[in-house]
């Protein structure tokens, strides 16, 4: 019953926490970001609204991995 709503609703949830994060990073302007310095360099070379675009499509494939990941296990636990 879960494996087949998470299977259904799994890229709208996927694509509304990718847009709550870009609207996060967006409407709350911090005085300074902390990044690591392994992406320092990615703000100076996309702009910040192209780096929030960035990070918020990748919290949306981690939600979307997350979905996935829930419902593959529940998948597992019927056949066995």
């Amino acid at each position: 019953m879960i494996k087949k709503i998470l299977v259904i609703i799994k890229f709208p949830i996927s694509i509304v926490v990718g847009g709550y994060v870009y609207y996060c990073l967006i409407s709350n302007p911090l005085e300074t970001y902390r990044i690591p310095i392994i992406i320092y360099w990615m703000p100076d070379v996309i702009g910040w609204n192209g780096f929030f675009i960035f990070l918020s499509i990748f919290a949306g494939l981690i939600a979307l991995g997350m979905c996935e990941s829930i419902s593959t296990k529940e998948y597992d636990r019927e056949n066995y």
